[in-house]
């Protein structure tokens, strides 16, 4: 009987994990050619936050607690997030996502083999590495920074746009 009863516990468990799971499945948009003027236009008017990182850039995962952090204290910032990872790494990224409390922010994914060219667009001088963070002011302006969130430009922005 008692065997029973911690089969029946543990499938109860299984299916609670199952649906947590599902529940806080993160929906990676596909990140592509023109993807980031797209953004840009869709979140004109607002200041806009668009982070690029990757689950093998320990500097991009230690600072994801930090995003999140952001992302609850400025309502006024449209945050979006860009993983640069292949299509096969997307289920450690997502993991990555919901342990830092991210999931309910705006998700994006390359999709595209020519990474180079998704680089260029957001930066010209943009080589890959990572993090790398686009500031878009409500005015349009933008700031790239090529590093960790604790940059004094990236700090400097965020209190001045974040109000």
């Amino acid at each position: 009987m008692f065997g029973k009863y911690l089969r029946l516990v543990a499938a109860a468990g299984a299916l609670l994990a199952l649906a947590g799971g599902a529940a806080s499945a993160v929906e990676f948009k596909p990140y592509g050619r023109g993807s980031f003027a797209e953004l840009r236009k869709q979140h004109a008017g607002r200041p806009l936050v668009v982070h690029f990182w990757s689950v093998t850039c320990p500097p991009c995962l230690a600072e994801l607690p930090d995003w999140a952090k952001i992302a609850s204290e400025k309502k006024s910032l449209d945050i979006v997030f860009v993983n640069a990872d292949p299509d096969n790494d997307r289920p450690r990224a997502q993991s990555r996502i919901d342990k830092a409390g991210l999931s309910n922010l705006v998700q994006y994914g390359f999709a595209d083999d020519f990474v180079e060219r998704l680089y260029f667009e957001a930066d010209k001088s943009w080589r890959g590495e990572l993090p790398f963070t686009a500031l878009i002011g409500a005015d349009g302006a933008l700031v790239t920074v090529t590093g960790t969130i604790d940059d004094p430009q990236v700090a400097d922005w965020l209190a001045r746009a974040g109000k």
